[in-house]
């Protein structure tokens, strides 16, 4: 595509003062985007949002930065900085400041595609969150006639939501409308999340998480990694698109038929495709909450979302039948998906060290369409045949390459009125290209096959599964390599390990490590790994804090704090530690 030259013509500078100013803690929505973009580093620009709004005719510039100004003054978050703190990173809202608006200048009217593309060169700057409100804004002129208003948006500021409040009041401004005033601003739902109803409904959905966790896969990812996909690689994580006719009318049928919308099927089919393609029978995905059910917080401009935590039990039966029981777990993670990130990093922390094992939520599911049913779809008689001959004219096209990202596999639907469109980012370390694509046929085969027939959940995606070699072992919803664990205690204890699943008392199956010690080992485990493994990788500090007798509370912290990251390892149940004569030095478990 051909970007006609686009130059400055001059710059405005919009003054406010005199309004509310006050500083808090980031309420939740903002802390969860905050550690987001601080794990980005130098690429958080990845989070900044492009948007391209045509100009209603009949307007000039200086209105139009009148109605910019206008919202400025309208809404705190975007008159908000936000940086580290003591206690936390910190919002503060401004009372008195100016933000610059840019007017540039084109040869020739821009197409809605060349805007956006004008704007997304706008977005791959970061913004300076400290010093710098999180939003730019771009007039661009033909002919001396305003024809678009470019933003980019900081995801700190807003998120999904905010921008289509944004968007409509940008709208009903244009058109000479009044807006009803704000009430409910971030500062307010930081100070109501720290106290009462709200830190109340933070600690249901911990206590909720905290239930979940304890019990699901540790992992959709616990088996070996594949030769794509290098730590380095430049294009480590894909992201596809699917773009089917067929997958649209079929989920509309399957919607129609089970009494769900269209979004809690294509969930549906993203949970059984990575649950049947990894071997578990329960799918463990996040879901993007937005978190705006009352009514102050539907026009609030800021950042509210945050992850949810959706479980799935696919142990059996068909497609159609997880269709119907995917409704109530979603609304489940849907009620508790607001939560204090701090105090929910502490949740993770805590199920691992019981659970032995390092947890690894890197599946995702967000459906951003505003609408649930597509408005233009091909006309059909809804058979088998007509479906088969719409699903040959599915395409699937590439989109994007990113060297870093936290997640292994992100399904995302948008929308186009006459088509689906599903979007999966993957890890290819994990999941190489064309199997990408296979995975995204599959959702598709899973919609269209069961609108006629029925397809087993076990089998939705073919002959794809994850291979795992016989060294693995299923253990407490958990694959891991038990050479890879006999690996990590051997470096943890400084002595020869070996792990095999036992049957207890109880009839229980636990993992129990055999451990022989070197002589003088006895004074404190080594931190020698071994050769040719990263098995003792992050144990140094925690090896350091061991002392006394050989212990096996203390190895095993050192063996979970080895597991950070490895999804190929689980910390075993108990720990029998001998001489290199066989004598039982001590014997017991570490965990709580």
């Amino acid at each position: 595509m051909t970007i006609p030259p686009f130059h400055l013509l001059r710059a405005e500078t919009v003054r406010f003062t005199g309004l509310r100013s006050g500083s808090a803690p980031l309420s939740w929505g903002q802390h969860a985007i905050w550690k987001s973009i601080q794990w980005l580093g130098k690429e958080d620009h990845y989070f900044n949002i492009p948007r391209a709004l045509p100009v209603p005719p009949g307007h000039t510039s200086d209105q139009v930065v009148e109605v910019v100004a206008h919202l400025i003054r309208r809404h705190e978050a975007l008159r908000a900085t936000f940086a580290d703190g003591p206690q936390g990173p910190v919002q503060t809202v401004h009372s008195d400041g100016e933000v610059r608006v840019e007017i540039r200048e084109t040869p020739q009217l821009l197409s809605h595609e060349q805007a956006l593309d004008q704007a997304q060169q706008l977005a791959d700057v970061s913004f300076a969150h400290a010093d710098e409100f999180g939003m730019r804004y771009v007039v661009v002129e033909n002919g001396g006639i305003p024809t678009w208003l470019l933003l980019v948006v900081s995801h700190q500021s807003t998120d999904f939501f905010g921008i289509r409040v944004l968007e409509r009041e940008l709208g009903d401004l244009f058109a000479g409308d009044r807006l009803p005033p704000v009430d409910w601003f971030p500062l307010d739902q930081a100070r109501f999340q720290q106290e009462g109803d709200g830190a109340a409904r933070g600690r249901a959905s911990l206590d909720y998480w905290r239930r979940q966790l304890i019990r699901v896969p540790r992992s959709h990812f616990d088996f070996p990694q594949g030769a794509d996909g290098a730590q380095d690689d430049p294009e480590r994580f894909v992201r596809l698109r699917l773009d089917s006719p067929a997958g649209a009318v079929a989920a509309e049928a399957l919607a129609t038929r089970c009494e769900v919308s269209t979004s809690t099927v294509l969930l549906t089919a993203a949970a059984v495709v990575i649950a049947a393609y990894s071997g578990h029978d329960t799918a463990v995905l996040q879901l993007i909450s937005g978190n705006r059910n009352e009514p102050r917080l539907r026009d609030m401009l800021g950042a509210q979302t945050e992850n949810a935590l959706f479980v799935l039990g696919l142990s059996s039966g068909t497609f159609e039948d997880a269709i119907r029981r995917c409704f109530m777990p979603s609304m489940s993670s849907y009620r508790y998906g607001e939560y204090h990130p701090p105090s929910m990093d502490r949740v993770h922390a805590e199920v691992q060290r019981e659970r032995g094992v390092a947890l690894d939520l890197s599946s995702f599911f967000n459906d951003v369409r505003m609408k649930d049913r597509w408005e233009d779809l091909p006309e059909t008689d809804g058979s088998a045949e007509q479906l088969r001959e719409l699903a040959a004219r599915s395409t699937v096209s590439f989109i994007g390459a990113w060297p870093r990202q936290d997640a292994k596999y992100f399904v995302h639907a948008t929308y186009a009125p006459d088509t689906l469109h599903l979007y999966l980012m993957a890890d290819t370390a994990y999941l190489p290209r064309p199997l990408i694509e296979r995975l995204l046929h599959a959702m598709e085969a899973l919609l269209v096959n069961s609108v006629h027939g029925t397809v087993d959940v076990r089998e939705a995606t073919g002959a794809d599964r994850a291979e795992r070699p016989s060294t693995w072992s299923f253990l407490d919803a958990c694959w891991f390599d038990r050479d890879a664990v006999a690996a990590l205690v051997t470096g943890a204890a400084g002595g020869t390990a070996t792990v095999e699943p036992v049957e207890d008392e109880d009839g229980r199956t636990r993992l129990v490590a055999e451990v022989v010690v070197r002589d003088g080992a006895e004074g404190a485990p080594g931190t020698e790994a071994a050769s040719g493994t990263d098995a003792a990788r992050g144990t140094e500090q925690a090896l350091a804090a061991v002392a006394g007798p050989v212990d096996p509370a203390a190895l095993h912290e050192a063996v979970v704090a080895a597991l950070a990251g490895r999804t190929d390892v689980v910390a075993p149940h108990r720990y029998r530690i001998r001489s290199l004569s066989g004598e039982l030095l001590a014997e017991g478990t570490g965990r709580p």
